[in-house]
């Protein structure tokens, strides 16, 4: 700006005015920054402390059972040394060697072998006796003398049924004259290990691992995405955490490619290594909501221009909601608050797309108010009104998945659409809806149970083999109808 501009600002005073307001701006978003920055740290230590804090929580859970089952395998490798303990009854035996491992809720299967990989003892009847397990690296570990104490196994294929994936926790028994006289060990199912990790609720972008040393993933919470590797052994955070104890970092996900806070470290002292992994997209999601806030509102005490876009974009809001209230009353049933048809017709064929396209099972049920008619008759519209919505509150009540959708497609006809649900769920969904529908006891003369009762088709889409949303429709009309005809107040179904 020109020396004499300037000066003409002075002299008309122009300055003394803005210098202060300029000052006044300037001392807010400073003060904006600092509070901003504060947040932003105290959002991190928090993250930090919940993260070290659930998990020591889990680790001292995870590594107190297999701690558990080891102390019992000890037990069990000192009842062995009892002298005569195999002439003692098969009962009693039993107890000496396995009863104490039971206190531990993972422990599966407690066996013994012999020196040559033989079973020659069990906590439960299968494998039999006799049965081999040299081939297993927890037996030949311990007969190479590869390790001194407790052996933790990589995941494996137990070999008792129902057990599924488990590790194996095993311990060397020595004879009387220092030589290799067998193992004993126990089974830890995968799945009890999950049960703990996963009663744990991490966010949407979050997780929580188990690995071996060698890098297998034994359980994630939430589950691995379909084809995400089970190993990630030589990946840069893997590396991280195999070089300590314990610690924490940034790292980007091997699994994903997400960054997180990982916090680490080894239960219990064993061969596994157990992290949570939060998501600093979640840690400062919160804070990235109060800092749009707080800056909308300090720019709004800069600015007074800002009043008017608030006002603005407050009438926009109340036209939106306007506008969001008149589309819901247009896709609701005003009596029942259902769905009505219009919009269950968009939702079926929606869903059917999706069903055919992704061939899951979309099951439809189709509900009829029983000689609604002679209700109606009787004891009059208002009543008939009533018995309606509180059909359609026991139909509420029962759908509670979100995807589940529920409408009112005629005077007394009402649908239920459930995705991702086969033929012999929804004939149970259907049978509890009915049972409820009968248990509002509402009185109903014209009718031979007495009460309100209601018919029901059902049908699922799993069959299909051509056909389109009519099709499916008219599988579910014909499914009630044979309700109807079989005497009504029942469930029936048919193929479309």
């Amino acid at each position: 700006m020109p020396i004499f501009k300037l000066y003409r600002y002075i002299q008309r005073g122009a300055f003394s005015i803005l210098a202060p307001a300029f000052l006044i701006t300037v001392s807010m978003l400073a003060l904006l920054g600092v509070a901003l920055w504060q947040e932003r740290r105290d959002a991190w230590q928090r993250a930090d402390l919940a993260s070290a804090n659930l998990l020591t929580a889990l680790a001292q859970d995870i590594g107190g059972n297999i701690k558990q089952v080891d102390r019992g395998l000890q037990i069990t490798a000192d009842g062995l040394a009892i002298p005569g303990i195999w002439t003692y009854p098969a009962t009693v035996r039993s107890l000496i060697l396995f009863a104490a491992g039971r206190a531990s809720p993972y422990r599966g299967r407690a066996f013994v072998l012999d020196s040559q990989g033989r079973l020659i003892a069990g906590s439960n009847r299968e494998p039999p006796l006799g049965a081999s397990f040299a081939d297993r690296r927890y037996f030949t570990v311990h007969r190479s003398g590869g390790t001194a104490g407790a052996f933790l196994s990589e995941p494996l294929d137990s070999r008792v049924a129902g057990e599924g994936r488990s590790l194996v926790l095993s311990r060397r028994v020595t004879g009387t004259n220092g030589e290799f006289a067998g193992i004993v060990g126990a089974t830890i199912p995968l799945r009890s290990i999950h049960a703990t990790v996963s009663s744990v609720r991490s966010g949407p972008q979050s997780a929580i691992n188990l690995f071996t040393l060698k890098g297998t993933i034994i359980v994630r919470n939430p589950p691995l995405p379909k084809g995400a590797t089970h190993n990630i052994y030589g990946s840069a955070t893997f590396d991280h955490m195999l070089r300590e104890p314990a610690g924490q970092f940034v790292g980007t996900s091997a699994i994903d490619g997400q960054e997180r806070l990982y916090t680490f470290l080894r239960p219990a002292g064993l061969p596994l290594i157990l992290d949570v992994a939060t998501s600093t997209r979640e840690i400062f999601a919160s804070w990235r909501t109060r800092a749009g806030l707080y800056g909308i509102a300090v720019s709004a005490l800069c600015i007074a221009v800002m009043t008017l876009s608030f006002l603005f974009r407050r009438e926009l809001r109340r036209r939106a909601d306007s506008e969001a209230e008149l589309g819901k009353l247009a896709a609701t049933d005003g009596l029942t608050g259902l769905l009505n048809r219009r919009s269950f017709d968009a939702a079926i064929a929606r869903e059917w797309r999706r069903a055919r396209r992704t061939q899951a099972p979309l099951s439809l049920v189709i509900i009829d108010a029983d000689h609604f008619k002679a209700f109606n008759d009787h004891y009059g519209h208002v009543a008939g009104d009533k018995v309606l919505q509180g059909i359609a509150a026991v139909m509420q009540a029962s759908a509670r998945r979100a995807s589940d959708q529920v409408a009112r497609i005629g005077g007394e006809e009402f649908a239920i659409l459930l995705p991702d649900t086969g033929a012999r769920d929804a004939w149970h969904f259907a049978e509890r809806v009915r049972r409820a529908v009968s248990d509002l006891n509402i009185p109903h003369r014209a009718n031979s149970e007495g009460v309100v009762t209601i018919s029901i088709g059902v049908t699922c889409s799993v069959t299909v083999e051509a056909g389109d949303v009519e099709a499916f429709m008219n599988a579910g009309d014909a499914a009630l109808y044979l309700a109807k005809n079989a005497g009504r107040n029942r469930v029936a179904d048919t193929a479309v």
